[in-house]
C-alpha cells in the first residue's frame, strides 16, 4: 500500500479548510497528516491519525492560537517536515502548505483555498487591521512590508513545487493564474448536506443571521452598524472570535441586534432555517458558511465578490455590490421585495446545495485526478485513490 500525507498550514482551529481535512481524514484513514503548529484537543479528527508537527509545536498553546504573528517562521517550519517515503503527497494551502518538500517520486496534489493573502493582493489590509497579533506588538507592524517582500519571493517559489492544482473557486482559480502563473481545476469545498438540509424544516422566524469566526475582515461592524439604523429589522450574530467583545459593545443598547457568542451545531442550524436570511459581507475566496444556510433553503444576501459569486444567483439570494451600510441596507430591501419568491423557492435552494455534498467532493476530487495528464502516474502507483 501506498503512503498518502496530508499537509495543513495550521491545525490550531476547525474553519473552512479544517472541514475539508476532515472529509480526507474519513476517506484516508491509514494518512498521516503534517502541519506546522497543531492543537490536537482542537481538531478531533487528528486523533484519529499520525500528525507531524514542526518544532514550532513546542510553543505554548495561547501562541499557537495566533498562529498569524508566527507568519515570518512558517515557511522554514514546513519545509522542515520530512516526507521521506510518502507516494501521494495532498496539501491543503492558503499559506505555507504548498511549500513543502517531497520525494522526486511523490506525486504533489494542492488544493489551494487562496494564494496566500498576507503577500499579495492584501497585504495593506493584514497590515492595518488583519492580523491577530497582540497589542503590544503593534510597534513593530514596520517591520512587516520589507517581510512581505522577501516571503512575496519565497511564496512563489513554493507555489511551483506541487504537480497539480485545484482551486476552490472560480475566484481562487484567477488569483491562483495571476500570482502563481500555475493552472488549476476547479474543486468548491464539501458542505455537509444530509445534517444543513434538516434545517429546511425549522419555522421561518422574523431574523436575518450571520455567523463565523468574528474577525476583522468578515465585517460583522459593517451588519451592526447597519442594523443600528433599521430598528425594526433584527440581526442574530452567532460566533466567537479576536473582535467579539469589539462587536458585542458596538451592539449594546440596540434591542433588534443580538450576539449569540459560541453556538452548538445543531441549534445552529435551526438558526439558519428559520432565519428570512443570511448575511454575508465579506470578500471570502469560497465561502461555506452561506452555502450550509442555503441547505437549510434559507437565501443569502452577500457581497458581489469572490467566491459567493460562483455560488449565489437571483434564485437563492441578493448581492451587494459595496462594503457600505447604504449599499447593504438597499439589499436588503430589495431582498424584501423578493423574499415571498425565495419562501416558496425553499426546497429547490436546499436541493440545488446537494451538488456539493461531501460525498460529491470526494468523486469529484478522483475525477479530476484520473482525468489530469499530470496524475497518470499516480493512478499507475497507487490503488489508495
Amino acid at each position: 500500500m501506498k503512503k498518502i500525507a496530508i499537509i495543513a498550514d495550521w491545525m490550531t482551529t476547525m474553519g473552512g479548510a479544517e472541514k475539508v481535512l476532515q472529509v480526507w481524514s474519513d476517506f484516508f484513514p491509514s494518512a498521516e497528516f503534517f502541519t506546522t503548529v497543531h492543537i490536537e484537543d482542537a481538531i478531533e479528527f487528528s486523533k484519529k491519525h499520525i500528525v507531524h508537527a514542526s518544532y514550532l509545536n513546542i510553543l505554548p498553546k495561547k501562541i499557537k492560537k495566533r498562529h498569524q504573528i508566527l507568519f515570518p517562521f512558517l515557511p522554514m517550519a514546513i519545509e522542515s517536515l520530512d516526507l521521506r517515503g510518502f507516494d501521494v503527497v495532498i496539501s491543503s494551502a492558503s499559506f505555507v502548505a504548498k511549500g513543502v518538500i517531497t520525494d522526486e517520486s511523490a506525486i504533489h496534489i494542492c488544493y489551494c483555498h487562496t494564494p496566500t493573502r498576507y503577500f499579495w493582493d492584501e497585504w495593506q489590509y493584514f497590515l492595518k487591521e488583519g492580523l491577530n497579533i497582540p497589542s503590544w506588538l503593534s510597534f513593530f507592524k514596520f517591520l512587516f512590508p520589507p517581510l512581505f517582500t522577501r516571503f512575496r519571493q519565497w511564496d512563489f517559489i513554493a507555489s511551483q513545487r506541487p504537480d497539480v492544482y485545484i482551486g476552490n473557486s472560480e475566484y481562487v482559480i484567477d488569483r491562483i493564474r495571476k500570482y502563481y502563473k500555475r493552472d488549476a481545476m476547479l474543486l468548491r469545498p464539501p458542505v455537509e448536506y444530509k445534517k444543513f438540509s434538516q434545517g429546511i424544516l425549522a419555522q421561518k422566524g422574523d431574523f436575518y443571521i450571520a455567523c463565523g469566526r468574528i474577525i476583522p475582515y468578515k465585517k460583522f461592524d459593517l451588519l451592526v452598524r447597519s442594523f443600528q439604523k433599521m430598528p425594526e429589522k433584527k440581526l442574530k450574530i452567532a460566533g466567537k472570535g479576536p473582535d467579539f467583545e469589539k462587536i458585542k459593545n458596538l451592539a449594546k443598547g440596540f434591542s433588534n441586534i443580538e450576539i449569540l457568542g459560541f453556538v452548538p451545531e445543531d441549534e445552529l442550524i435551526a438558526l439558519l432555517g428559520s432565519a428570512q436570511a443570511f448575511l454575508f459581507p465579506q470578500n471570502e475566496d469560497a465561502g461555506i458558511a452561506p452555502m450550509e444556510a442555503l441547505c437549510t433553503g434559507t437565501p443569502c444576501i452577500a457581497l458581489q465578490k469572490g467566491g459567493s459569486i460562483g455560488i449565489i444567483n437571483e434564485q437563492n439570494g441578493v448581492f451587494f455590490k459595496e462594503q457600505t451600510e447604504k449599499s447593504l441596507m438597499q439589499a436588503i430591501d430589495e431582498f424584501e421585495k423578493k423574499q415571498s419568491y425565495f419562501l416558496s423557492n425553499r426546497n429547490n435552494i436546499s436541493c440545488a446545495m446537494k451538488q456539493y455534498s461531501e460525498e460529491n467532493f470526494i468523486n469529484n476530487f478522483l475525477n479530476i485526478l484520473e482525468n489530469s495528464q499530470k496524475t497518470k502516474k499516480l493512478i499507475e502507483k497507487t490503488n489508495d485513490i
